[in-house]
């Protein structure tokens, strides 16, 4: 079994993303981020690159400020990552087309956008088109998408004896927040722009149960017991080497 954390910036604050960081930092658990802007939180992850690995997060929806085109999207974020060989889309948008705009300029060589929720058995696999090739790894748990579940599991310890890769998704801001509902999260996004908001802010919107948060520092737990764990490039070297 090989598993690994990943995170959606998704335009966290600063502190919101440090305080994830911070938490692996102290396991030394590895993780793929995969990057919406530019931040000095985004800056100080990439001091650590043995541990931490940044891929992109393009957002391909209508009125996206990553651009109006699909290479628009691209470019800008190949921009914030130079460094990126991996993506997650926003929202799981995927076809044809925009994976031959990723593919364009021969940089990104890794999709983690297949989500199979609780999959107990899952595989890498190669896909080929006129941009080239994509290797995609298929994920199986991710912390929104349990809020949605009518028995949602955030003992995610139970999914890492499948077969295949192990991958996990959380945000920083469910992971802050605790989320196990999106109610105080909604709410917490009208009293201003998330980008904005101070963490004094917050502590009304943060659930002291189990959520998420809970659901993260028991999966880098185990991940620290087990030797850190893995980040999408090295899943992506195990693929192409095996």
């Amino acid at each position: 079994m090989t598993a690994a954390l990943t995170l959606d910036v998704d335009w966290a604050p600063d502190f919101m993303i440090d305080a994830a960081a911070d938490a692996l930092l102290a396991r030394e658990v590895r993780a793929t981020w995969f990057v919406t802007h530019a931040s000095a939180a985004i800056d100080r992850l990439r001091e650590r690159p043995d541990l931490f690995e940044l891929g992109i997060h393009p957002n391909f929806l209508a009125g996206s400020s990553h651009g109006e085109t699909p290479q628009d999207v691209v470019a800008h974020c190949l921009a914030l990552v130079p460094e990126a060989r991996a993506v997650r889309t926003h929202c799981l948008l995927q076809s044809t087309p925009l994976h031959d705009a990723l593919l364009e300029g021969g940089r990104i060589e890794v999709d983690v956008s297949l989500f199979l929720p609780r999959a107990r058995s899952v595989e890498p696999v190669v896909q080929h088109s006129p941009g080239g090739r994509l290797l995609r790894l298929p994920y199986v748990w991710q912390d929104n998408m349990e809020m949605y579940s009518p028995d949602p599991l955030w003992d995610v310890g139970a999914l890492l004896d499948g077969a295949g890769p192990r991958i996990f998704d959380f945000h920083p801001v469910h992971v802050w927040l605790n989320s196990a509902a999106f109610a105080p999260y909604e709410r917490m996004k009208q009293a201003g722009p998330l980008p904005q908001i101070a963490p004094q802010e917050t502590a009304r919107y943060r659930n002291s149960g189990t959520g998420t948060m809970t659901a993260f520092l028991d999966l880098a737990d185990r991940l620290a017991a087990t030797g850190g764990g893995a980040r999408i490039c090295d899943l992506s070297a195990e693929a192409v080497g095996a």
